[in-house]
């Protein structure tokens, strides 16, 4: 299978004009989107709200612009972000060359409190480290055993990559990139615009679907009153309807109905910190080199309340989490773990390599 898949890959690297083809395809939904927008932009602006300001309904003209410009804008805003911005990819990382060294596995003993006080159940387990240890980029390392976290300045553990494993245990290897996977990476084959969402686009990819959700209930619920009001008139006959009126209830009305079920899908991965793979598959975790590997499809380490996991996607600052700018709150390339969730992981590893202490 691996030779096969080599061998098309060097067939397609050495078909320059199939992969411009391809390349020019995937500007198609781009185009399809500027048009269908523009079009609508059309119907609604100069075919109903003009008509309101030249006839006998000014203020509701008026209202309706206001109201939809904003929407138009930071629907498109979000969308060209999404789509032309870099997404960022894990080959950047590199992350398969770091030195063993300083991804280390911390004893569950040794990140609880020397005075041998238990943490509290709504606390970290990690916040009680001793700060002995020498700290690199605000990162505490112990060099002791094989690892595969570190602990921050704050006592909480970080993955570095390589938490997540095949359910044989070894690490996952991209067979694309030829290189090992990250934690949380996936090679995307599969496209909604042109090009994959990944970690950097995440956010205004999900203030597309929001802006796009409320553009097209906006559109197809205002465009509805005329139409209403033309079908219950006795004065005015109903072939006289603006056939743009029609069609903007008809897709708006359908576009709304898809996306909102989408936009709804991407909150709740949003706030559980999951991706659309994530959720749909299960889980390989090991603490540790020669640990067990723990296999669920529900206990999802890096889901840190549905506050902090937001936080991460849209930032820090709450007046521009539903505006197109600004950079995640993370990197991307080590993420924070649940630290009652990664305790209770140590746990279930500690009795599996010592059964006599289990009672």
């Amino acid at each position: 299978m691996v030779k096969i898949w080599k061998n098309l890959e060097t067939w397609w690297q050495e078909n320059y004009c199939i992969q411009l083809t391809v390349r020019i395809g995937n500007f198609f939904p781009v185009l399809f989107l500027i048009i269908l927008v523009g079009w609508s932009y059309y119907a609604f602006v100069i075919r109903l709200c003009i008509s309101y300001l030249l006839n006998s309904y000014p203020v509701q003209g008026v209202v309706y612009l206001l109201i939809y410009h904003p929407l138009f804008l930071l629907m498109m805003w979000s969308y060209f972000k999404a789509t032309f911005m870099s997404p960022g990819y894990s080959t950047d990382t590199r992350l398969a060359s770091v030195d063993s060294s300083t991804t280390t596995y911390i004893p569950l003993d040794q990140r609880r409190s020397n005075s041998g006080e238990t943490t509290s159940s709504n606390a970290p387990e990690s916040s009680n480290v001793p700060s002995n240890q020498g700290q690199q980029g605000g990162t505490q390392q112990r060099k002791k055993d094989n690892i595969l976290v570190v602990i921050d300045e704050s006592g909480s553990p970080i993955s570095r990559g390589s938490i997540m494993v095949k359910q044989s245990g070894e690490k996952r290897f991209c067979q694309k990139c030829n290189f090992d996977k990250p934690d949380r990476a996936h090679h995307c084959r599969m496209y909604f615009k042109d090009g994959p969402v990944r970690h950097r686009n995440q956010k205004p990819f999900y203030l597309f679907l929001l802006w796009a959700t409320l553009y097209s209930f906006f559109i197809s619920t205002s465009t509805l009153i005329p139409i209403i009001k033309y079908a219950e008139s006795t004065e005015e006959p109903v072939i006289e309807i603006d056939l743009n009126w029609t069609f903007l209830i008809l897709l708006g009305g359908v576009f709304f109905l898809c996306l909102i079920g989408f936009t709804i899908f991407h909150t709740g991965l949003i706030l559980s910190n999951q991706t659309t793979l994530e959720s749909l598959q299960k889980h390989n975790y090991k603490v540790r080199e020669n640990g067990d590997v723990t296999t669920s499809k529900y206990l999802n380490l890096f889901d840190i309340g549905r506050k902090n996991n937001w936080i991460q996607v849209m930032g820090p600052k709450w007046y521009f989490w539903f505006i197109p700018i600004g950079d995640p709150f993370n990197d991307g390339k080590s993420w924070p773990l649940n630290s009652y969730r990664y305790s209770t992981l140590c746990d279930s590893v500690e009795n599996l390599n010592n059964p006599a202490q289990i009672v």
